[in-house]
C-alpha cells in the first residue's frame, strides 16, 4: 500500500503540472488574439492556437506509446513532462502567433506523451483492489492544475501584454514539479519483467512491497505489436476505445478551451453578468471537477469502469443540452456545473479502463494510440466553434456535443470490464 501511494503522490505532481500547462491557453487565449490582433471567428490561427496543443497531443501519444513499449515507461514520461514544461516557459517570449503556436504544438507532443504512459505506470504498481481508485485518483489531479492556471491568471492579467508573464510563471512552476517528481520516479516493474530484466524488476518489487504476477520476457516487433493490437483478441476494445477516447476529448476540448470565450456570447442577462463576474464563474465550475473526479474515485471499482464512463458521458450529454438552453445566470450556473461534474469524472473512469485492456508488452501502444485518437477529436473539437460561428452559435455549439457525447456513452459499453480483476497477460504455453 505504502509503495502505490508513493507512485499517485508522484503521478499526481505530474498530471498537474501537464493540466495547468494545457489549460493555460484557454485563460489566456482572449488576450494573446488581442496582443496579434487576430479576429476569433475569421482567424485560421486563432484557431491553430486553441487546437495546436491537441495536434502535439495526437503526435506525443502515436509516438509515446510503441516508444515506452520499447525503452520503458519512466524515460518517456521523463522526456515527455520536461518538454511541456520546458516549452511553456520559453513560450512566454514568442515574437508572433506562429511561433506561440509552434510552442503549443510542442507543449502538446509532451502532454500526449506523458498522460497515456503515467496512467500505465500506476496502473502496473497497483494492486487489482485499489487500481481503479488509484489511478482515477491521478486523475482528479487535473482539476488541480486546471485551478492552478485559472488562479494564476487572476494573479497576473494587469493587461493585454500579461499573458507573457502569465506563462514565464506556468513553465516555471511545472518544470520545477516534473524535475522533482521524475528524480523519484521508478521503472514499471512489468516492463522490467518483459524485457527480462528480472533482478532489477524483484529490487524493485522488494522496495515497494507490490505483487505482480509472472510475465514471459518477449519483444514484439512494432509490426507484431499492431497485429495484436487490431487482431480478434483485442480488436472490439481497441474500437470501442478509439470512438470512446474521440468523442470525450473532442467535447472537452471543444468545450473548455473555448468556454471563456463562448460565455460572451449568451443572453443579453448572461452577457452582462459575464462583464465583471467570467472569471469567478470559471473558477466555481472549476472547483466542480473535483467532487466529480472523487465521485468516480469512489464508484469505479463499486460498480466498475464501464458503468461509471457510460453514464457520466451520457449525463454529459444532458448537461450540454441544459447548457445549450441557458438563458439566466442561474441556469448557467447549473448546466456548468452538472457539465463540469460529469464530464471530468468520465475522465477518471477513461483512464482507469484504458490500460486496463491490454497485456504489459503492448500497454503502451495500446493506451497511446487510443489516447491519439481522442486528439483527433479534441483538434476538431477546437477548431469546430469557430467554424460554427464562435459565440454567436451558442446553440449549435452545445448541441453538436451533446450528440458527440452520446455517442461515446454508447461506445464505452463496448471494452471489457476488470473491476478488481488482473489485467491481461500473455501466458507461456509450454509442452
Amino acid at each position: 500500500m505504502r509503495g502505490e501511494l508513493r507512485i499517485v503522490i508522484l503521478a499526481s505532481l505530474l498530471w498537474i503540472a501537464s493540466s495547468q500547462n494545457v489549460g493555460v491557453i484557454s485563460f489566456s487565449l482572449r488576450p494573446i488574439l488581442e496582443y496579434f490582433q487576430l479576429p476569433v471567428e475569421a482567424s485560421w490561427l486563432a484557431s491553430i492556437l486553441a487546437s495546436g496543443t491537441n495536434i502535439g497531443m495526437l503526435f506525443g501519444a502515436l509516438l509515446s506509446g510503441p516508444l515506452a513499449d520499447r525503452i520503458g515507461r519512466k524515460n518517456v514520461i521523463l522526456f515527455s513532462t520536461v518538454l511541456h514544461s520546458a516549452s511553456t516557459l520559453i513560450s512566454s517570449f514568442s515574437l508572433s502567433a506562429e511561433i506561440l503556436a509552434i510552442f503549443r504544438f510542442l507543449i502538446g507532443v509532451g502532454v500526449g506523451g506523458a498522460l497515456p504512459i503515467i496512467a500505465s505506470l500506476v496502473a502496473e504498481y497497483s494492486s487489482r483492489e485499489r487500481r481503479g481508485r488509484n489511478i482515477s485518483l491521478v486523475e482528479t489531479f487535473w482539476a488541480v492544475g486546471w485551478l492552478s492556471a485559472v488562479l494564476l491568471s487572476l494573479v497576473v492579467y494587469t493587461d493585454v501584454e500579461g499573458w507573457r508573464l502569465y506563462m514565464a510563471l506556468a513553465g516555471f512552476l511545472s518544470l520545477t514539479l516534473v524535475l522533482m517528481s521524475n528524480a523519484a520516479l521508478p521503472e514499471s516493474i512489468r516492463y522490467l519483467m518483459s524485457i527480462g530484466r528480472r533482478e532489477e524488476a524483484q529490487e524493485l518489487i522488494d522496495r515497494f512491497r507490490v505483487e505482480t504476477p509472472e510475465i514471459f520476457p518477449k519483444r514484439f516487433s512494432f509490426s507484431e505489436s499492431v497485429k495484436i493490437l487490431l487482431g480478434k483478441e483485442f480488436r472490439r476494445s481497441t474500437i470501442s476505445l478509439w470512438i470512446t477516447w474521440f468523442c470525450i476529448t473532442m467535447g472537452y476540448y471543444g468545450i473548455f478551451i473555448w468556454l471563456p470565450t463562448l460565455i460572451a456570447g449568451g443572453s443579453p442577462e448572461i452577457e452582462a453578468y459575464m462583464q465583471t463576474n467570467r472569471f469567478t464563474y470559471l473558477v466555481i465550475i472549476t472547483l466542480a471537477q473535483i467532487p466529480g473526479y472523487l465521485s468516480a474515485v469512489f464508484l469505479v471499482d463499486r460498480i466498475g469502469r464501464r458503468t461509471v464512463l457510460s453514464t457520466y458521458l451520457f449525463m454529459t450529454a444532458v448537461s450540454s443540452i441544459l447548457f445549450a438552453n441557458s438563458k439566466t445566470v442561474f441556469e448557467l450556473y447549473t448546466s456548468g456545473l452538472i457539465l463540469s461534474f460529469f464530464d471530468l469524472g468520465a475522465w477518471a473512469a477513461l483512464y482507469t479502463y484504458t490500460p486496463e485492456q491490454y497485456p504489459t508488452h503492448i500497454r503502451g501502444l495500446g493506451s497511446g494510440w487510443a489516447s491519439s485518437m481522442g486528439r483527433i477529436g479534441g483538434i476538431l473539437g477546437a477548431m469546430i466553434v469557430p467554424w460554427l460561428g464562435g459565440p454567436g452559435k451558442w446553440f449549435d455549439v452545445f448541441i453538436l456535443f451533446t450528440v458527440v457525447h452520446l455517442i461515446g456513452a454508447i461506445s464505452a459499453l463496448l471494452g471489457k470490464e476488470y473491476a478488481k480483476k488482473e489485467m491481461p497477460e500473455f501466458v507461456v504455453v509450454t509442452t
